[in-house]
């Protein structure tokens, strides 16, 4: 009879700690606008040396490398990898997407394709020193810096 109640004060309180999240960031590699040309979804392979295949990527806020994989193009059947840095915001969604020059250009940068508040976010780690405005034009947000890697052979 007194396991019923201890069972349910533990399920209760279980249930109320999996509400709060750690995270402040989501990344998102799916295509939020689909009228930009040569514009191709991108999987997020790892964030600082962490592999997942997670989509949405929570991470915290602050500066993080990321190794992505862009869409293969129809010159090549493997995706292209490349890692970049990049400066998460706190509260912030962020839908990733690599942009190339053309159906076969392998190359391509990392561009934000949209960014927006994440609903209900508390941070985490504090108030932040500044309130969190995210431009309405994502061209106005610092973009991802390519990392040099080695070439693939």
């Amino acid at each position: 009879m007194k396991t019923v109640p201890v069972l349910a004060i533990f399920a209760g309180v279980a249930a109320v700690a999996g509400c709060a999240h750690q995270w402040e960031t989501v990344l998102d590699g799916r295509l939020y606008t689909r009228t930009n040309l040569h514009r191709y979804p991108v999987s997020i392979v790892a964030v600082d040396g962490e592999y997942s295949t997670f989509v949405p990527r929570r991470i915290d806020a602050g500066v993080h490398e990321l190794l992505i994989d862009a869409a293969p193009t129809k010159a090549s059947y493997l995706p292209d990898r490349k890692a970049f840095t990049f400066k998460a915001e706190k509260c912030v969604r962020y839908w990733l997407a690599a942009q190339r020059t053309s159906d076969y250009s392998r190359d391509y940068e990392l561009v934000i394709d949209h960014a927006e508040p994440v609903p209900g976010c508390q941070p985490t780690s504090g108030a932040p020193s500044k309130a969190v405005i995210v431009p309405t034009d994502p061209t106005l947000i610092e973009p991802p810096r390519a990392i040099p890697m080695p070439k693939r052979t």
